[in-house]
């Protein structure tokens, strides 16, 4: 037998903190014993107050955010409910990182403690399942409900359930926004008046020519008008020009005639301008919608994911954070390919919401493929990481009564540098995101 075919042992020592805690399902550190109850009030009033401030900042900010934390719950709801459901055992389930603020410890049904609670750093949550490779001390009583000796369908369960669970929230967001409540059809020729603009001048063509909120422009100088485009185009190309309207109200026609201002622009010279902004009907899609727009951005996903971990893309986050090029905005095609962080995501939400208060539903589902997705890839610690491996041990396994262990103390040079690389890449789109924010 070679030294990476070590079988679990037959009497392991008593459960102490783990060499590999960055390479389970949450952190595999915990002490024997039942955990004593945590309440810091000061850091939990401080995490309250957060989001407190998020919802005085921008109330789409706070409803983001909560949307983010439930993201982040629901996936280790899945690998807690599975590994109870296949008879693995979980003995923490925190949301956040770092120092603890709040943990309680719950007595299951089954007889079983589980300690719940919250940490101070709102950026993930973990759940620890005992026994989740071959540095994972397991008391001798609790080593056949070890994650390791599960079998291999189980095993493959729990560890994509928390991607599972981000495809099912994506299609089920998708379909709440392009289903249920529609996305505005911008081609219809039933849209109405929703806002009257001024100019910094005065007073504009639609206010002098008494248009209302709710009518809706059906032809200009006897050309009719389809598309809200169609009617943005006849205007710029009158400039200055008493044009005749033939404004829709209530079913009743009413010709209006506006004099229009002209507006100066550098790269088209001067056009025309009326005043108004446009309301458009919403159009639903079919209930199927949810399941092929998360396979569309989940294919997006695949295919961006691997430029992550290239140098090329380091050096690209360098040039923004130093040069500035993060300025110019997300009109700019090279700023718009910049990764963002959840700080940069929940600024985004604020924004799009102004234009369409589903966009932030579809960022939010667009989060979960790709986090989904991001999960899966075949790097420790990641999901991936861990179902790669379970799928080598079960290729390598040729007797069941002696199954073949991978020795994960020869994977963690390459583990700690997944970690380095996942930890710059968070930090420098969090500090771009906080500095140099796409706007």
């Amino acid at each position: 037998m070679t030294d990476t075919e070590k079988l679990v042992p037959q009497t392991p020592p008593e459960p102490e903190t783990s060499r590999l805690s960055a390479m389970a399902l949450g952190d595999t550190a915990q002490a024997a014993g039942t955990p004593e109850p945590v309440t810091n009030l000061p850091a939990l009033a401080m995490l309250i107050g957060l989001f407190a401030w998020l919802w005085f900042v921008n109330p789409v900010y706070f409803m983001f955010a909560v949307g983010l934390v439930v993201m982040i719950f629901l996936h280790e709801l899945g690998h807690y409910m599975t590994a109870r459901w296949t008879g693995m055992k979980a003995t923490q389930f925190f949301i956040g990182f770092g120092p603890t603020i709040f943990s309680r410890v719950r007595t299951l049904s089954d007889g079983d403690e589980l300690e719940v609670g919250v940490k101070a750093i709102p950026a993930g949550a973990f759940v620890r399942i005992i026994g989740m490779n071959n540095l994972d001390p397991v008391a001798p009583a609790d080593e056949r409900r070890a994650y390791r000796n599960a079998t291999f369908p189980r095993r493959m369960l729990v560890i994509t359930a928390g991607s599972i669970m981000h495809f099912l929230q994506a299609i089920l967001l998708f379909t709440l926004a392009f289903t249920v409540i529609g996305q505005f059809d911008r081609d219809s020729s039933e849209w109405s008046v929703a806002e009257i603009s001024r100019l910094d001048t005065g007073e504009t063509p639609s206010v002098e020519a008494g248009i209302q909120l709710g009518d809706r422009i059906a032809a200009v100088d006897g050309v009719v008008i389809g598309e809200w485009g169609d009617l943005v185009e006849t205007i710029r190309s009158k400039p200055g020009e008493t044009v005749l309207l033939d404004v829709i109200r209530d079913g009743e026609t009413i010709p209006t005639e506006v004099d229009l201002a002209v507006v100066p622009t550098e790269n088209v010279g001067d056009i025309g301008y009326l005043g108004i902004s446009p309301e458009f009907p919403r159009a639903r899609e079919n209930v199927f919608i949810g399941v092929t727009e998360t396979a569309r951005t989940g294919w997006a996903a695949i295919a961006t994911i691997p430029t992550f971990f290239t140098p090329e893309k380091f050096q690209s986050l360098g040039g923004w954070l130093l040069d500035g090029r993060a300025e110019v905005g997300l009109a700019d095609e090279e700023a718009a390919e910049r990764p963002l962080s959840l700080i940069g995501a929940t600024r985004i939400a604020g924004s799009v919401a102004e234009i369409d208060w589903t966009a932030p539903i579809i960022l939010l589902a667009s989060l979960n493929v790709f986090i989904g997705v991001f999960n899966l890839a075949p790097l420790l610690p990641l999901d991936g990481g861990h179902a790669v491996i379970a799928m080598y041990e079960r290729i390598r396994t040729r007797d069941r009564s002696r199954p073949y262990r991978a020795d994960f103390e020869k994977m963690l040079p390459v583990t700690y540098v997944v970690i380095v690389v996942l930890v710059l890449l968070g930090a420098t789109t969090m500090i771009l995101d906080i500095t140099r924010p796409i706007s």
